[in-house]
């Protein structure tokens, strides 16, 4: 009997197998900061990306954040959460990126921070799966308003540059991102607050994976 990953049992049916789903935060994250790949080493940075929009927003706390020029790769990477120095951010920008689940809201209410994680899945069949992604948008509420730009609340402007971002857009690994409720009854936005001096919004989109995970013949 040959080995292979189901051993000692049989797989025998071709149905969906999550293989390297769990890296969907971290690409999600490493796609909205613009950061450089092998196959796109010079990405647009100008306020027609939406993704230079949604960085600058997150970034630059003063007003009209968007003539400001895009932070450097390294200023980029500076406000990443690191889970293994959770209190001793690099910079005084501290963390503002995360894709974990739970942080202590106490320590970032001074800054915009945005929070990639996956939200509820749902089988359509054997073989497709709908995930879904949330992102949360957080800010003091005296940084929501003080933008002195067309967009007057900064979550909702960062909210918009995600859709934007990834509405209809397929990242290799993964799938095509989808705002449809018709695919995934989770997909939606709302203001969200944390009872003290935090304002934000929650945006949730999805994105479908089919395949399988080797067939085998019951009968062979």
């Amino acid at each position: 009997m040959d080995i292979d990953i189901y051993s000692p049992y049989k797989k025998v049916q071709d149905f969906w197998a999550g293989s390297e789903i769990e890296n969907v935060p971290n690409k999600l994250r490493d796609y909205l900061m613009l950061f450089p790949t092998a196959t796109c080493p010079n990405p647009i940075i100008t306020n027609d990306n939406p993704r230079a929009r949604l960085v600058k927003y997150l970034y630059y706390d003063d007003a009209k954040p968007l003539e400001h020029d895009l932070p450097t790769v390294e200023e980029r990477k500076s406000i990443i959460f690191n889970p293994f120095e959770p209190t001793n951010p690099p910079t005084a920008k501290g963390y503002r990126m995360f894709t974990q689940m739970l942080i202590n809201p106490t320590d970032y209410d001074g800054s915009t921070t945005l929070r990639i994680v996956m939200g509820r899945t749902i089988p359509r069949g054997s073989r497709n799966i709908m995930f879904s992604v949330i992102f949360y948008m957080m800010t003091n509420y005296a940084l929501e308003s003080n933008t002195r730009t067309t967009a007057v609340a900064r979550t909702f402007a960062m909210e918009m540059a995600i859709v934007e971002a990834l509405n209809g857009v397929n990242i290799d690994g993964v799938g095509t991102f989808m705002w449809d409720r018709n695919t995934h009854i989770d997909d939606e936005s709302e203001m969200i607050y944390d009872e003290r001096i935090g304002v934000g919004r929650m945006l949730t989109m999805s994105f479908e994976s089919i395949g399988g995970g080797g067939y085998y013949d019951l009968y062979q």
